[in-house]
């Protein structure tokens, strides 16, 4: 699958994996971030993947704590991300309140 002609049914292939990964983690998600998910664990796998061709490690350790790096780092961003949606909702909803009691109709 290493020819640019495998692309396709390789790409195909990972969306594949990772709906499976999700739907038997027991993901249920119908919104956008159905496909974010899959996204984010397809870009996951796939490096850690190439890392793993390079890792000579005794038991693939070495891959096992980059895929460890990558999750926490995943986690971390989605907390981060988070807190930001949450700061910029109230700071929208705290302009909007303020515009309005100086009378602009909203």
């Amino acid at each position: 699958m290493a020819q640019p002609s495998y692309v396709p049914a390789s790409l195909h292939e990972l969306f594949l994996l990772s709906d499976e990964i999700w739907h038997l983690a027991g993901d249920t998600a119908v919104d956008s971030s159905w496909y974010t998910k899959r996204a984010t664990l397809s870009a996951i796998y796939s490096s850690a993947e190439v890392f793993m061709t390079t890792d000579t490690s005794p038991g693939f350790a070495e891959t096992e704590n980059f895929l460890d790096r990558r999750l926490h780092e995943l986690q971390t961003m989605g907390q981060t991300l988070g807190a930001v949606s949450e700061w910029v909702g109230f700071s929208g909803r705290a302009l909007v309140n303020v515009l309005r009691s100086k009378g602009v109709r909203i």
